[in-house]
């Protein structure tokens, strides 16, 4: 009967087996699927299974994976519908949206705040006091040992150590003595390390330490091993992008191109595989898009200038200002009608291409970009064995 039974599971295993060959799969189709459907794909059968779970392919998968704009959509106090966090796929046309988080109530929605966005995880505080480390794809979470939202600056990956830093400042004496500290994710706030602001220029030293790059509107951008934060704070008469070298975890300060000062704050974003700065003229709305041609130069040129379809985006949200709050490495833009709950979707032309509304809903672009994975992180993992309670941020998926 035993026998039998194992004969018959073999059987079963072998029918079940893919006709396709393994490197196809891998290569042709299963880097190419969303998260979801990578989870999905496991539970066909053991060889699928096996794959989908092997370190390298997840790796593999993430970095194939592209890197979208989040988007909070908040409904009101009256709504029913829990607010969520999307991703926005601008390459796919419509536009694909993709939940990555999911608020049970619009209460709870307001007691948030999405931090910081690094390998596919999430850095986010919750009543300004507690804050988390999170991976949509998977629903994994860990508590960060910090207390106060002034403190945390980012998150990073030290390729070094293969660990997963968050970067903090402290300010005991005011606005004036800023001290950096590194805290890796899943170490004791006592494991916590001070970091030395290692730059060149006795003037950058201190302007840095006075004026720390944290702004909530201006997320770093990752390129080379480096955080770069775009400044509005003037430094021997100009603005300076701030870099903090993710490798040695020292500060340096690098040229910005030349932002008029009539215009709107400008952003950093990634362009291309560099560096690009995006900025809209008040009065005319025209964009203008500088690309960092050489690195090591500090070169900045002019890669895209153009018009936002102001006129035809009246017509959907008349009587509304228009922000641009979002660029895509490909140039896809996402604009906002403020107040009006519309979000535009424009290409690097500045043609109009889709618009998104829903009722009840005031959609707020978090300037965070999204990369979906499935790594595993041992960070993640109870040492007590005991089942982790589901959080508020995934309770509306």
């Amino acid at each position: 009967m035993v026998k039998s039974a194992r004969v018959r599971r073999t059987q079963r295993d072998r029918a079940a087996t893919p006709v396709l060959p393994e490197d196809l799969i891998l290569w042709e189709i299963f880097y190419r699927l969303p998260a979801k459907e990578i989870l999905r794909c496991r539970a066909v059968c053991r060889s699928w299974r096996r794959l989908t779970l092997d370190a390298e392919f997840l790796l593999a998968h993430h970095r194939r994976q592209p890197s979208l704009p989040l988007v909070l959509f908040n409904r009101d106090a009256f709504s029913k519908v829990p607010a969520t966090v999307d991703a926005f796929d601008l390459l796919q046309s419509p536009a694909v949206r993709r939940r990555i988080l999911g608020f049970s109530s619009y209460g709870e929605c307001h007691k948030h705040y999405i931090h910081a966005s690094c390998d596919g995880l999430l850095l986010l505080s919750r009543t300004y006091r507690l804050y988390y480390i999170c991976n949509p794809a998977t629903r994994q979470w860990c508590a960060l040992p910090v207390t106060d939202v002034s403190n945390v600056v980012t998150l990073y990956h030290h390729r070094q150590s293969g660990e997963y830093h968050v970067l903090c400042v402290e300010q005991p004496d005011g606005h004036f003595s800023a001290v950096y500290y590194v805290l890796t994710v899943g170490s004791s706030l006592e494991e916590k390390r001070c970091i030395a602001l290692s730059v060149p220029s006795p003037s950058v030293k201190k302007w840095i330490a006075h004026a720390r790059p944290l702004d909530q509107d201006n997320p770093p951008v990752l390129l080379h091993d480096c955080l770069h934060w775009y400044s509005c704070s003037y430094l021997d008469g100009e603005r300076k992008v701030v870099v903090f070298d993710t490798v040695d975890e020292s500060f340096r300060c690098m040229r910005s191109p030349p932002v008029a000062d009539n215009e709107a704050q400008a952003h950093l974003c990634p362009m291309d595989g560099t560096l690009g700065i995006h900025q809209v003229d008040r009065h005319t709305k025209t964009v203008q898009v500088w690309a960092l041609q050489d690195y090591e130069m500090e070169v900045w040129s002019v890669k895209h200038r153009f018009r936002l379809p102001v006129v035809e985006m009246t017509k959907y949200a008349p009587y509304t200002t228009f922000y641009l709050m979002a660029v895509t490495e490909n140039g896809d833009m996402l604009v906002s009608g403020s107040g009006s709950g519309l979000l535009f979707h424009c290409d690097r032309e500045g043609k109009l291409v889709d618009k998104f509304q829903e009722a009840c809903v005031s959609p707020e672009v978090l300037r965070l970009s999204f990369k979906e994975s499935l790594v595993r992180h041992v960070f993640f993992e109870r040492k007590d064995g005991k089942r982790v309670k589901l959080q508020s941020f995934f309770r509306g998926l």
